[in-house]
């Protein structure tokens, strides 16, 4: 009988980022990965889970979309390698992290939100609470243009950014 843990390494392919060697493909903005020397073209990085596990990488056909093998944890993989495969995730992946709530108004039919990012200010509307998502300290909030922003840590904010953020969590 073999366990969940057995299954899942068959079904998903999870391979040893010692296993992999990546290539990025200018042209077509995708990758060619070989696991073990055997080639694989046109191949999507996806993180599955952004927030939650971050460092978790997916790797699927663009031309089939069948899934081609996991790397659980990106961060092991040779520094070359991990640089290149990060700087392209960045890129697909861009959620600002907010590290002060200005203000935050409400207009009756949106609340209106002026932070500071680790990407400059930001000004952006979210229709109310069902876009704000708290998975423990972390706060994902999603604007109406489904972009997503983060807050790392709300208990490291200072005293306004909590007091404003009240509005809407």
């Amino acid at each position: 009988m073999s366990s969940i843990k057995d299954y899942a390494r068959i079904a998903f392919r999870i391979v040893d980022p010692d296993r992999i060697e990546i290539e990025y493909d200018k042209e077509k903005d995708l990758l060619t990965i070989y696991i073990d020397g055997e080639r694989y073209d046109d191949v999507e990085p996806i993180k599955p889970f952004p927030l939650s596990n971050p460092y978790y990488v997916l790797f699927r056909s663009s031309i089939t979309h069948e899934d081609i093998c996991v790397v659980r944890d990106m961060r092991k993989l040779k520094e070359d390698q991990r640089r290149l495969l990060e700087r392209i995730l960045d890129r697909r992946y861009f959620v600002p992290s907010i590290i002060r709530v200005y203000d935050i108004t409400y207009t009756g039919e949106y609340y209106i939100c002026r932070v500071n990012t680790d990407k400059g200010d930001r000004t952006f509307k979210i229709i109310g609470r069902r876009n704000v998502y708290r998975i423990d300290n972390k706060i994902v909030i999603v604007d109406i243009d489904e972009n997503i922003y983060l807050i790392e840590d709300y208990e490291k904010m200072d005293r306004k950014s909590k007091e404003e953020l009240m509005k809407i969590i």
